[in-house]
């Protein structure tokens, strides 16, 4: 991807003027040194995205940064000093296979680094009271992370972006409240188990139930101090962007907004669209627009920044389309948003308001803003 990552660092001339959100990308250089050969997970998906935002008219509209490596002291505010060693030594004797679907190369763990790294200077960005502040920045990096627990790698993660960011802007920042909004068609499983019982940091996750890890369900919702903390919206089969937005808009969005975060990160997989091989979901390319404009409307008007990390997405004719309707979302432009893949009409799940219900229930204790 050398030739994809042309003019990082710089700033749109529109910045100047703020006439609309400022969005901006944070790009991956090397992403092909994490080979993951044919895996469904490989270094075929990112080119393509790349390729068609460099290309499209509103390239010159973006924030592009660079990213720099984390450090072991990052990763281990998220998981143990022995798991990291663990994958290095995977790598050193790569190929290697962390579980039945987690795989690694020699260049695996230094690829990681630098995809973590780059999601820390998405939150210095948009953190730091700068003169060049974006509004939110979207990650185009992979692996993904939010699989990953304190201790064990999965579902084709290896180090969790996400709460690495959360830990990180709290450690640098002084920040007190983290809010983290997974809506990864997988449940971000890693990230729950992380922040379980951590009061400092907000997890939601919307996520196809029944489906890979098996976790996710309403009355999953945390311990300890940190009871009241994870909110699971698990959505049935053949949910579309009616019920997404539901879920963001009558659960999601209110708890942060109440919750009233310092710094919201947004794990944002694109495997719930409907021509994903990975899931049963048919979010179109509006409905993820969408979702990042309502996302990010709310981060503006608390007045804090957002990060959006790449997570899944395994459909490569399809995810730079869907990358590039998030940004959309993100900056106020418009782009093609024809989807062939979607049918129409959708049948709704028969099932999700007694799913809905189910959710406000098991929240209601912890989230009056819910009644």
């Amino acid at each position: 991807m050398t030739d994809e990552v042309e003019g990082l660092g710089s700033i749109p001339h529109a910045y100047y003027t703020r006439e609309r959100p400022q969005t901006g990308v944070v790009l991956l250089p090397g992403q092909e040194n994490h080979d993951t050969g044919e895996h469904p997970e490989n270094a075929r998906r990112l080119p393509g995205v790349v390729k068609c935002l460099r290309e499209s008219p509103e390239w010159d509209r973006l924030f592009v940064l660079s990213p720099r490596y984390a450090r072991l002291e990052d990763a281990v505010r998220s998981h143990t000093e022995g798991f990291v060693d663990s994958i290095e030594k995977a790598c050193a004797q790569a190929p290697s296979w962390l579980d039945t679907d987690t795989c690694v190369s020699e260049g695996s763990l230094q690829t990681c680094l630098l995809a973590t790294g780059g999601v820390l200077s998405a939150v210095d960005a948009v953190a730091m009271e700068a003169y060049h502040q974006p509004d939110s920045l979207f990650t185009i990096s992979r692996p993904p992370g939010h699989h990953s627990g304190s201790d064990r790698a999965m579902g084709f993660c290896l180090l969790n972006h996400a709460s690495i960011a959360a830990r990180y802007a709290q450690a640098v920042y002084g920040f007190e409240r983290i809010a983290i909004v997974d809506w990864d068609v997988h449940h971000g499983n890693g990230t729950q188990e992380i922040h379980w019982r951590d009061d400092s940091v907000l997890f939601i996750s919307m996520h196809q139930w029944p489906l890979y890890p098996g976790t996710g369900w309403h009355d999953e919702t945390g311990e300890g101090e940190g009871e009241g903390m994870t909110v699971n919206i698990p959505l049935p089969p053949g949910s579309g962007d009616p019920e997404y937005l539901q879920a963001l808009e009558e659960v999601a969005l209110p708890i942060v907004e109440d919750y009233r975060p310092q710094l919201l990160i947004v794990s944002a997989g694109q495997d719930g669209h409907a021509a994903d091989p990975l899931s049963d979901q048919l979010i179109s390319l509006s409905g993820f627009k969408a979702m990042a404009e309502k996302t990010g409307e709310l981060a503006r008007r608390l007045g804090i920044g957002m990060v959006l990390v790449h997570e899944g997405g395994y459909n490569v004719s399809t995810l730079p389309a869907i990358d590039r309707a998030i940004l959309s979302g993100l900056g106020g432009f418009e782009v093609p948003l024809d989807d062939v893949f979607v049918p129409s009409p959708q049948i709704p799940p028969a099932d999700w308001p007694e799913r809905l219900s189910a959710v406000i229930k098991s929240q209601l204790p912890y989230w009056s803003v819910l009644r």
